[in-house]
């Protein structure tokens, strides 16, 4: 057996199902017999789609996504979707090729050679490096699985030279026991500061919980700690679903609104579970950062900090802190479990109210009517999705993909695919803008040949309206905001997509409704209206055509 075909039996002992990548001629033993390994494989059409896809089915599924890639370029363009996943605490394993280990570091101008690669991609992964013996790739993909159990989740890259790939080994490397992982309080420093956080906690008055990715698995942890608390939660992005949109304590993801803020900075303790409470959530809204008051704040990274916070991060998971502080905390009384509902039904009223002034939202409102029950979604960087972060109601964790803190264009396609594979079966619906989905359009070709129930949704707003809107509230003329495709319907017709056009909220309504009935790729492409598209561009020609 060759090292490449060991690789891949050996991730199959880590519970690895699914790989991503194109083969390439440095990667060939890594594809050599993949069809008996038990591995499926799919194959995008750009490498920065095989990133995409394997941070959605790490969400959707539980599973680390892999990604078999070749050496150089290969490995450089998923390089967007590597830090996507960085920003977003996804565990991702990138394997690439390298040049032959007589030839790593020479930079003799060899077919795909990158000087320093692993040192390129060490800023957005937990592990990087270069292995030069079978027994170091072992070792490296066994750390991986390990510090993902243990640490903040990152991706992690292993270079392997080509020649070493076709060396022949023994029977695949077995991973070891795993060691349990350690008691959340395991040193008399942290149970102390748990204590102290627990002593806080049942003094305050007027807590509000804000969760966010970190604490995606743990909804009903979360919900649990709020009503003992009598605590509203507000919730990052990463967290929308987490607890039921109709549970009275539930403020939604609602922290650039004003009502929002103004239930924070009352707050004598913020209660603050997984997140990085980043300054995303108000970005472009004018709105500034509201001062908080005190903070709790639990997180496994323990270097996770923010500005108001005067005590050490409790280095914790969400669900074991839970755990313990259901333990320790008594029932809250009926008056107080009064006043945090009221609390939080006056915050969310203000997001009720800016999702019904928004123009935007009988478009929302058409989508969410649609959507099947345990239908998916993966946004892109476009209007309709941004608004819909705030204000498409859905049931449910894991069924919105938003990965909107690095902020890239183009992840809604093939994260859709990543999802539609991780969820055999369940509708996926992606929503992108006209601007946005020609980053990653040509993934319709992998998504045809899936043949899952996939339907990308385009609004065609003639460019990048919001930063258009973004060069107005600067006084900048406008420039490189209109752009055009002149057809996209044709476009995805001529990759096998069943092809829709919308014009109103009741034609998207209909569309949605016809498409994700259909086990099959549809797109359907939303001609925006007139006051939600681009107008003016001082690079293009007077009356051009959008």
């Amino acid at each position: 057996m060759r090292l490449g075909q060991a690789i891949s039996s050996l991730l199959t002992e880590y519970g690895i199902e699914q790989i991503f990548g194109i083969p390439g001629v440095h990667t060939l033993e890594l594809f050599r017999d993949i069809d008996r390994s038990g591995l499926r494989v799919t194959i995008p059409r750009h490498e920065q789609g095989a990133g995409f896809m394997a941070d959605a089915y790490t969400r959707v599924s539980g599973i680390p996504g892999v990604c078999y890639l070749i050496t150089g370029p290969g490995v450089l363009n998923a390089l967007t979707p590597i830090a996507q996943a960085w920003h977003d605490s996804i565990p991702m394993l990138v394997i690439g090729s390298t040049v032959t280990r007589d030839q790593l570091g020479e930079h003799r101008g060899t077919l795909h050679d990158t000087p320093d690669l692993a040192e390129v991609l060490r800023p957005f992964t937990l592990i990087s490096e270069t292995a030069t013996s079978a027994e170091r790739v072992a070792e490296l993909i066994d750390e991986a699985f390990r510090r993902w159990e243990h640490e903040r989740a990152r991706p992690v890259y292993i270079g392997v030279p080509r020649d070493l790939l076709e060396e022949e080994v023994g029977e695949p490397h077995r991973p070891a026991p795993r060691a349990a992982l350690p008691p959340a309080a395991e040193t008399e420093e942290i149970s102390a500061r748990l204590v102290e956080a627990l002593d806080r906690l049942a003094s305050s008055d007027r807590p509000v919980i804000v969760a966010g990715g970190g604490a995606r698995h743990d909804g009903a942890a979360v919900t649990r700690l709020a009503e003992r608390l009598a605590a509203p939660v507000v919730l990052t992005g990463n967290a929308k679903g987490l607890i039921a949109d109709e549970h009275p304590l539930n403020v939604g993801i609602s922290m650039p609104f004003p009502r929002t803020q103004e239930l924070l900075e009352d707050a004598d303790l913020v209660v603050a579970l997984g997140t990085e409470l980043s300054d995303f959530e108000f970005l472009f809204t004018g709105s500034p950062e509201p001062r908080l008051a005190d903070i709790v704040r639990v997180d496994i990274d323990p270097q996770t900090t923010h500005p108001d916070q005067t005590r050490p991060t409790l280095p914790m998971r969400v669900a074991d802190f839970a755990r313990t502080a259901l333990a320790g905390l008594e029932e809250p009384n009926a008056a107080a479990s009064a006043a945090g509902a009221a609390r939080a039904a006056t915050a969310k009223s203000g997001l009720a109210e800016a999702r019904e002034a928004d123009p935007h939202t009988p478009w929302i409102d058409a989508i969410e009517r649609a959507l099947p029950e345990s239908a998916i979604l993966t946004a892109d960087s476009a209007q309709v999705a941004y608004q819909s972060h705030h204000f498409l109601s859905l049931h449910g964790p894991g069924r919105w993909l938003a990965p909107y803190g690095y902020g890239t264009l183009g992840p809604a396609l093939p994260m859709a695919i990543g999802a539609a594979i991780a969820a055999p079966g369940r509708p996926v619906i992606g929503l992108a803008g006209d601007g946005s989905s020609l980053f990653t359009l040509p993934e319709l070709a992998t998504a045809h040949d899936l043949g899952a129930n996939i339907t990308l949704v385009i609004w065609d707003n003639g460019g990048y309206r919001e930063i258009e809107i973004s060069f107005d509230r600067t006084d900048i003329q406008p420039a490189g905001v209109r752009t055009s495709a002149h057809d996209l319907g044709a476009i995805a017709a001529g990759f096998g997509a069943e092809v829709t056009r919308a014009t109103t909220p009741a034609e998207l309504e209909d569309a949605l409704r016809e498409a994700t009935a259909r086990p099959a790729l549809s797109v359907i492409v939303v001609r925006a209206p007139a006051e939600h598209r681009v107008e003016a561009d001082s690079l293009l020609r007077e009356g051009a055509d959008a």
